[in-house]
């Protein structure tokens, strides 16, 4: 059963179906990438391109993305097993292939109790209905997240913030 802050312990394990689509991966940033075929993943998917902060190695690979109007927004479950966000920690630039078009962005991670992160995950849970249940959070569309629910994604999830280069 759900707690109505969120997950259970900090601790637990990663859903199995996050090590499946990890094997997918390839295949998807191969549709993606494919004028013809995109569009079967499109509408969910994109690519994000970057260079490591650390290792200064390019990397591209697919996320879940919701797109805000004057943002991309990335909710990176089960973070701590997942190293690509921690590139974001500072303003770092980026390349995502959105519906079939390439677009050069600044990421930042949003930090988690900000009014900024409560505002953006809460808009992207009230448009994507089943997002709250793959976070394990019973969320409340007129009340929005609660400071316990805001704390459990804040162990559990990273939230990455995409604009555009030129946006000052």
């Amino acid at each position: 059963m759900r707690r109505e802050g969120g997950h259970g312990s900090i601790g637990r394990r990663p859903p199995g179906y996050l090590a499946a689509l990890d094997r997918l991966n390839p295949l998807l940033v191969g549709i993606l990438h494919t004028p013809l075929l995109h569009w079967l993943a499109s509408p969910g998917l994109m690519t994000i391109t970057l260079r490591g902060h650390r290792t200064g190695r390019r990397v591209r690979f697919p996320v879940g993305y919701h797109d805000q109007g004057d943002a991309v927004l990335v909710l990176v479950a089960n973070a701590r097993n997942r190293q690509w966000w921690r590139n974001f920690r500072e303003p770092w630039a980026a390349t995502l292939h959105l519906r079939g078009r390439s677009r050069e962005v600044i990421g930042r991670l949003l930090e988690p109790g900000s009014e900024e992160y409560r505002e953006r995950v809460g808009r992207s849970f009230r448009r994507a209905g089943f997002m709250p249940r793959i976070f394990e959070i019973d969320f409340d569309r007129e009340r929005g997240l609660t400071t316990e629910q805001m704390r459990a994604l804040g162990d559990y999830a990273a939230v990455v913030r995409f604009q555009d280069s030129s946006a000052g």
